[in-house]
């Protein structure tokens, strides 16, 4: 029997197994009599077994991702919470194990998840590295801090990683069919081509991307430039319907619309061919009259958008529509012609 038709019988079998065990399975049917085993045999069989994830943290992000990788075939252990009831819960919502102690996720897990707050990451961080983390994969969900929170897991043995779901986690029963949208970014030590967090994420089947630890503020500003500062954007666009008389649920019923077709546009055909409004249009009367009813503590915001709005139409080259640009741009600065 070859060791492909060994391996493809092991899988066959559902056997939930780690390296070690299939070499013991392999040596149980004379394939490896003789052969030296070095470090580099070990690591050749990770694609071929069951990875074991446990998640530390059973909030929105942990359950959600607990669910989609359950659903996508991959083995979740369980959670470990400081809140039991929490951690219960979400147990009960992916049908996985409570965990009482860091010592037991750890034993019986290859990867484990760090999905809590992030200034509960270095505690525990601090907490694992107490334990035998040698060899483990410990991953964090943290846009904004790097791979270096667990730089104590690190010197300990394991392997550390910044994983970044890039969505913003509401609940936490987010539909399947979405989750299979969002997008991951990936840093830390990610060495080798069959690294076993790279085996989960191409499972996932999610697209993903690498970044590098020294541009982790530059990503997460990125991330909260087009999430939460949208937000709030959003709200004070709403706040002048509401001066108008309707109701915030009503001003965002009637403004939805506009807004998705906006984002649907950029998806399809990027930022300049989605330009719309006075400022592209080089109506410096409109902008005007905007400057005249905005809010003083609006001004700047208005300003300063406007005038990146700006920024884009010129990249288009319309000459003809140059002379216009300049009249919207001395109105931005608050400059006579």
């Amino acid at each position: 029997m070859t060791l492909l038709h060994l391996l493809r019988e092991a899988r066959l079998q559902k056997k939930a197994v780690n390296c070690e065990e299939i070499v013991i399975y392999l040596f149980a049917n004379s394939y490896l009599s003789g052969m030296r085993l070095t470090r580099d045999v070990v690591p050749c069989f990770r694609r071929w077994y069951h990875i074991k994830i446990g998640f530390i943290g059973p909030g929105k992000v942990g359950v959600n991702l607990g669910r989609y990788f359950i659903h996508q075939g991959i083995i979740v252990n369980g959670f470990f919470g400081k809140t039991f009831e929490h951690t219960q819960e979400a147990c009960r919502m992916t049908n996985t194990k409570v965990y009482y102690s860091l010592e037991e996720i750890i034993q019986e897990n290859d990867i484990l998840w760090v999905t809590t707050p992030d200034d509960a990451i270095p505690t525990i961080d601090i907490e694992l590295s107490k334990l035998d983390v040698k060899g483990k994969s410990i991953c964090h969900a943290s846009g904004a801090l790097s791979s270096t929170a667990l730089q104590r897991s690190k010197n300990a043995g394991a392997a550390v990683y910044s994983i970044h779901p890039i969505y913003a986690f509401s609940h936490k029963t987010v539909d399947f069919n979405e989750l299979h949208k969002v997008k991951f970014s990936l840093e830390g030590d990610l060495t080798r081509e069959d690294d076993e967090v790279l085996q989960m994420m191409k499972k996932l089947e999610n697209f993903y991307f690498t970044r590098n630890m020294e541009t982790s503020a530059t990503y997460h500003l990125a991330n909260v430039f087009v999430s939460n500062l949208t937000l709030a954007l959003l709200d004070i666009g709403v706040s002048y319907f509401q001066e108008m008389g309707l109701s915030q649920e009503e001003a965002i019923f009637a403004v939805m619309p506009l807004v998705k077709g906006n984002i649907r546009n950029i998806e399809e055909k990027g930022f300049l061919s989605s330009l719309t409004g006075p400022v592209p249009r080089g109506d410096w009367n409109t902008v005007q009259r905007h400057l005249s009813v905005v809010k003083e503590k609006d001004k700047e915001i208005y300003q300063e958008l406007s005038l990146r709005l700006l920024e884009l139409a010129r990249k288009k080259g319309d000459a003809v529509k140059e002379n216009n640009y300049k009249k919207v741009e001395l109105c931005l600065k608050g400059l006579e012609e």
